[in-house]
């Protein structure tokens, strides 16, 4: 079987409320011939339209979200557009092939030293897209918090997801048949949350690839159920030495990750009422894996982070440094707050959806 993966992304970067780049590049995974003209201008084997105008369709998004961003707010952020085909031409039969067209805007307000992030997947570009307001935060200027950081966290979506995306690349997936002990010795069947908590992987709902870079299909994969690791994400090799079906998530997009879940839905139950005071984490960065095997990462804080009482905000945390296991922090979750939203995260092409969550004694070791 030959399998081949068009792309086009378009992006359009912005900082101080100016344009700093804007470009479409292209890409291919495959052959010459399974690649005629780039993956924007085949029409063949299943390929979108042609959109000529979606250049003009960024800016005139960015046109609104500065025109709705606050006096004396920055925006800085980038609006990125990622269409393309991916197929296979099996040893007999014919071609399978599946489209991909999704929108990431990412928006950061910038008021004096306050920032804040908001961040929005539309996997459906033909889909009506949220209000331009509804798409730029506001940033908040508070007074710097010096007391001990309380026991219970708010990770938001942007913030949960990192952490989450992360320990799914090195968890709940196989990189290679070398790879499969592992996943058998560390996870297979370990329980790694709460008994509410369950992960799936689903290209369909999340505007992900339908095929992998092999060819084969991605269906809605089961990563955690109950709390318990019941699956991983495969290539074809890692599958063979696994003994399973393979579960179309190869990937040459990050070096070293031979197959990783990219699209997480997240699903808890509501949490019981928030202890305060607590802490609300927006966004993390600067992410790394400490210890694969336990699952342990390290990472900060970043944009703005609140100590939060009397059901206000009172105080800004600069910037924490903190390390975690991750399994230790699924198992401390006591449900979930508000509704899902789908976020990007900041590496791989990954997405998840998620609330925001509620952990209980989060290990935060450190301020800087």
């Amino acid at each position: 079987m030959s399998a081949w993966r068009r792309t086009r992304v378009g992006t359009l970067r912005f900082a101080r409320s100016r344009v700093t780049s804007h470009v479409e590049r292209d890409h291919c995974d495959g052959s010459e011939s399974d690649c005629p003209g780039g993956p924007a201008l085949a029409t063949a084997d299943g390929a979108p339209p042609p959109r000529p105008h979606a250049a003009t369709e960024r800016t005139h998004l960015l046109s609104a979200l500065l025109a709705a961003a606050l006096d004396g707010h920055e925006l800085h952020g980038r609006i990125e557009d990622m269409t393309g085909t991916a197929g296979a031409h099996p040893a007999s039969g014919p071609a399978v092939t599946g489209a991909v067209a999704r929108r990431t805007v990412l928006v950061t307000a910038a008021r004096g030293a306050a920032t804040r992030t908001r961040a929005t997947v539309l996997p459906d570009l033909s889909a009506p897209p949220p209000a331009p307001a509804d798409l730029v935060p506001q940033a908040v200027e508070l007074p710097r918090y010096t007391g001990a950081l309380p026991p219970h966290t708010v990770l938001e979506p942007l913030a949960f997801a990192e952490l989450l995306a992360e320990f799914a690349a090195v968890a709940l997936a196989a990189h290679g048949p070398d790879d499969v002990a592992r996943f058998r010795r560390h996870w297979d069947g370990t329980r790694v949350g709460v008994p509410a908590l369950t992960v799936t992987d689903n290209p369909e709902a999340l505007g992900g690839w339908p095929l992998d870079s092999e060819g084969t299909a991605a269906g809605r994969l089961p990563l955690v159920e109950d709390g318990t690791v019941v699956g991983c994400a495969l290539d074809r090799a890692g599958a063979d030495a696994l003994g399973r079906a393979p579960t179309g998530h190869a990937s040459r997009q990050v070096l070293g990750l031979a197959a990783y879940p990219a699209n997480l839905v997240v699903e808890l139950p509501p949490a019981p009422a928030v202890p305060e005071p607590h802490l609300r984490v927006e966004r993390v960065h600067y992410v790394s894996v400490v210890d694969a095997d336990t699952g342990t990462l390290t990472a900060a804080t970043r944009d703005l982070t609140t100590v939060v009482a009397d059901g206000r905000a009172v105080g800004a945390v600069p910037s924490v440094r903190f390390t975690v296991r991750v399994p230790s922090l699924l198992r401390s979750l006591a449900g979930g707050l508000g509704p899902a939203h789908t976020v990007p995260v900041s590496w791989g092409g990954c997405v998840v959806r998620s609330p925001a969550v509620l952990a209980t004694d989060l290990p935060l070791l450190s301020t800087a």
